[in-house]
């Protein structure tokens, strides 16, 4: 009798280690599977409109025009957008955009501001002689691309309504620029404006037609 109860609390014993480990493996299950569904899961945001999608990643290297392609463009000037983005953003500025990075204007123009660019568009430079481009372009000639491009350059958010016949701006370059309106044209020192106000968070944007070369 005494052998039967020792067997059957051996039994009871054994019984109770199974049901024990079959909780504790669901219990782990379960929390596996919790810390799986909570898990954070990643979110594609769609580009903003009229942003070159290559931004983000140039935002975050000092600067859009420092490290991106400027002969990406394509995309629309928007006024959320900073100076060097909007220049970045249009086709027609790649030969400005490039021009730019080449200075090491980059930081100037993404600062609060506000600045006034006259912008030439491609066909501006151009029409240069042959070579100057490629001539600015070169390490030696890099203050004299500096002040040529600084002369497009004016302190101030000055819109087509601001730029007022006979007017004279004073570049960051130190020079005069001559605005004149004739035939309902506006002209910066005989460039037309061919599309002014182009405004963004730092300043506003004027593409001319002509590149506005003066004394160096």
């Amino acid at each position: 009798m005494k052998r039967n109860s020792i067997i059957a609390y051996a039994f009871a014993v054994l019984m109770g280690f199974a049901l024990t480990g079959c909780g504790t493996d669901e219990s782990n299950s379960q929390n596996e599977m919790q810390a799986e569904s909570t898990e954070p899961t990643a979110r594609e945001e769609p580009d903003s409109r009229g942003t070159n999608p290559s931004m983000a990643t140039a935002k975050n290297n000092e600067g859009t025009i420092a490290t991106t392609n400027p002969n990406i463009g394509g995309y629309e000037m928007m006024p959320t957008q900073i100076i060097t983005e909007n220049i970045t953003s249009s086709s027609e500025l790649s030969t400005l955009a490039s021009l730019i990075r080449k200075a090491g204007m980059v930081e100037t123009l993404n600062a609060t501001g506000p600045y006034t660019v006259f912008a030439p568009e491609n066909g501006a430079f151009e029409g240069l002689p042959d070579g100057v481009v490629e001539d600015l372009s070169k390490n030696e000639n890099n203050k004299r691309l500096t002040n040529l491009l600084n002369n497009h350059v004016v302190a101030g958010k000055l819109t087509e309504a601001d730029l007022k016949d006979g007017a004279s701006l004073k570049t960051v370059g130190g020079e005069q620029l001559k605005v004149t309106k004739k035939n309902g044209k506006l002209m910066i020192n005989g460039a037309e404006v061919l599309e002014p106000d182009q405004l963004s968070q730092n300043g506003v944007i004027h593409v001319i037609g002509k590149v506005l070369v003066t004394k160096q």
